[in-house]
């Protein structure tokens, strides 16, 4: 097994006490006919091919068959794709509680992976859905616990170091619904994902900066990941029309020097 850190022992001891280690819930019935695949020889990995290349083309009802299929055989691409499908009712009936399942089996097998690994993405970004529903509760499965919700980003943000994580990490410490926001958690995280070119990141921290309400005012910089994300993300009317708004309202001077620490930034590679 491959070696976990203190952070990452006691996180899976805290699934396991509230329950999201135990038995997985078991997968969509739907049944998959291998033998549309290499004659009835599928393996996971051509079951979720030809589950892509389904879902590719809008055939959704055979790319849930054949996801399913690898799905039940291990492949964790097709129970992440599967996750999201139930999650947001893509092409199935929306079913949190299925989405949950699937999500949860990844973290279960995969929780310690590398950081940096092929397995390491699937897993955080599973862990911050878990996070989500776990935030939030699905009635009949699981009560509502912010406090557990951030435990597993903060994990995912820590251990993984993911840039989706970190910001969520983030948006839960200005979340008043939970208590006293903590600013200056906030942004901490935000700028650790802003860095890494998370665009949500960016644009809030950015805002933060310029309101200067719960954050020291810094004009400048807060203009300047406002249009970081707005040359990042060019195509993206909320970004362009929060960045144009904040341009709109700036001096001159602020405008200049942030277009220009904008630049130098990314001209670095962003470091």
């Amino acid at each position: 097994m491959k070696r976990q850190t203190s952070f990452a022992v006691n996180l899976l001891q805290t699934l396991t006490l509230i329950g999201l280690f135990g038995a997985v819930g078991s997968l969509p019935a739907n049944a998959f006919d291998p033998r549309t695949i290499e004659e009835g020889q599928a393996s996971p990995d051509e079951a979720f091919r030809f589950g892509a290349q389904a879902y590719k083309f809008g055939n959704k009802s055979t790319a849930v068959q054949a996801l399913t299929y690898a799905a039940h055989n291990g492949h964790m691409a097709s129970q992440w794709k599967l996750g999201r499908m139930y999650e947001e009712g893509d092409g199935v009936v929306k079913d949190p509680s299925q989405a949950f399942d699937l999500f949860n089996g990844i973290v279960r097998r995969y929780g310690d992976a590398q950081p940096g690994s092929v397995e390491a993405r699937y897993v955080s970004n599973a862990i911050v859905k878990l996070s989500a529903f776990v935030r939030t509760g699905i009635k009949g499965k699981l009560a509502p616990n912010p406090g557990k919700a951030r435990d597993f980003l903060q994990y995912a943000a820590s251990y993984f170091r993911d840039p989706d994580a970190q910001y969520h990490l983030a948006m839960s410490y200005l979340d008043k619904s939970d208590g006293k926001i903590e600013p200056k958690m906030a942004a901490r995280w935000l700028s650790k994902a802003a860095r890494k070119g998370h665009i949500g990141a960016q644009l809030e921290l950015g805002e933060l900066l310029l309101e200067g309400s719960i954050l020291p005012q810094q004009p400048v910089n807060g203009l300047k990941w406002l249009t970081i994300a707005r040359i990042l993300d060019s195509t993206n009317p909320e970004v362009l029309d929060r960045q144009e708004a904040a341009f709109a309202l700036a001096d001159d001077s602020t405008r200049k020097k942030a277009v220009s620490l904008a630049n130098e930034w990314l001209d670095s590679g962003g470091n």
